[in-house]
């Protein structure tokens, strides 16, 4: 690897972490949670060190909405994998205006492979909803991997399932039209509803975004999508009422 022929850029000041011992409950839940989100399969069994380990080094901290926590182009210092609430990643285009590339949700991770690959940030990182984070600094997330094979693999099979995702997005965006495209990120983001059933919190507005198109055209294709009876709306939601039905627009299968 070259020299560096110029001053590295700014990191941006994170705010205070909270030491892990100091969340509510058992001390080591935000380790093994860390540990098994991962991979959710079970290719290398925890071992009580391993938790152990990730327990000593690990901070949590909450985090307001509309926090930065890194900009493109800074050094990459600290990994942070989402606890609970999403964090949205950005690129900034002409006049500054950002625009959302992808969404980090609850077990995804911030940085790392940027600071794997010892390159600066791609993205602006900005907190999207109030979201608990768990912190790993540089040097200890290294020494983790280096020192302990479970973790080491549990971290590059979550990396290679996040390269499997973004593959499977471009391939849905170069080669289906809109309505299925809409459809794959209807399923992609969807989660359980207080009732069982299932919904989303993408907007028309962020849906466009994440597609790179107009908002009224995503509007147009959700008027589709409830003419044949497979999403209805709801406040700040958007109510999943058919996976079979979008899965076959989509072009899919479900797991």
């Amino acid at each position: 690897m070259g020299a560096r022929t110029a001053a590295p850029p700014p990191r941006i000041a994170a705010a205070p972490p909270t030491a892990l011992r100091s969340d509510r409950g058992d001390p080591r839940r935000h380790a093994r949670w860390i540990a098994e989100a991962m991979t959710p399969t079970d290719l290398s069994p925890l071992r009580p060190a391993d938790v152990a380990a990730l327990e000593r080094v690990a901070h949590v901290r909450e985090v307001a909405a509309g926090t930065v926590l890194a900009r493109a182009g800074d050094e990459v210092h600290t990994v942070s994998v989402v606890r609970r609430g999403r964090v949205r990643l950005a690129t900034r285009g002409r006049g500054g205006a950002r625009r959302t590339v992808a969404l980090v949700e609850a077990g995804g991770v911030v940085a790392d492979v940027a600071l794997l690959c010892e390159q600066p940030m791609p993205f602006d990182a900005v907190v999207e909803t109030d979201a608990t984070l768990v912190d790993l600094d540089r040097d200890d997330l290294l020494a983790l991997l280096r020192g302990s094979p479970t973790l080491a693999l549990r971290w590059t099979t979550s990396v290679a399932a996040r390269l499997e995702h973004s593959q499977r997005r471009l391939a849905t965006l170069l080669t289906k039209d809109l309505d299925a495209q809409v459809a794959s990120l209807l399923l992609d983001a969807r989660e359980r509803a207080d009732d069982g059933g299932w919904q989303t919190p993408l907007s028309h507005g962020m849906l466009a975004e994440l597609l790179g198109v107009r908002r009224q055209s995503v509007s147009r294709v959700m008027a589709r999508l409830r003419q044949r009876g497979v999403v209805a709306n709801a406040y700040r939601r958007i109510t999943l009422l058919d996976l079979d039905g979008l899965a076959e627009l989509a072009g899919e299968r479900l797991p």
